[in-house]
């Protein structure tokens, strides 16, 4: 089931939801598939970094570069649903600092740019 959800979650190059993945399985393999099981095995993609959560948008993308450990930058486009994961580690550095001189220790920052991508701006 793990192997089945990953292909399905490769197979897109948007950010898709559980949902939209167990009806896609439901469908190829002709019985119902539980968005709950989808969630529990995204879940484990996420904490083993084989995908990554758009949190604004409850929807997962598979993690292009898995074996690099880094926070998450999104830039989410309201109109298309296109987003573009971003690396850059002065910023990741800039926000793991501001966490912590507040006594905050980050463990998974996430941060997600909304507006337009250039093909709908």
């Amino acid at each position: 089931m793990r192997e089945a959800v990953f292909a399905e979650l490769a197979r897109h190059d948007r950010p898709v939801s559980a949902y939209d993945i167990a009806d896609n399985l439901s469908a190829a393999r002709g019985k119902r598939v539980a968005p709950n099981s989808v969630y529990r095995i995204l879940d484990v993609f996420v904490a083993s970094n084989l995908a990554m959560r758009v949190e604004s948008a409850n929807a997962y993308l598979a993690n292009t570069h898995p074996g690099c450990a880094h926070d998450c930058i999104f830039l989410v486009c309201d109109e298309c649903g296109e987003a573009a994961h971003v690396d850059d580690e002065d910023v990741s550095r800039a926000v793991r600092a501001i966490a912590a001189g507040r006594g905050f220790k980050a463990e998974r920052p996430v941060l997600e740019i909304r507006g337009l991508c250039k093909g709908c701006a």
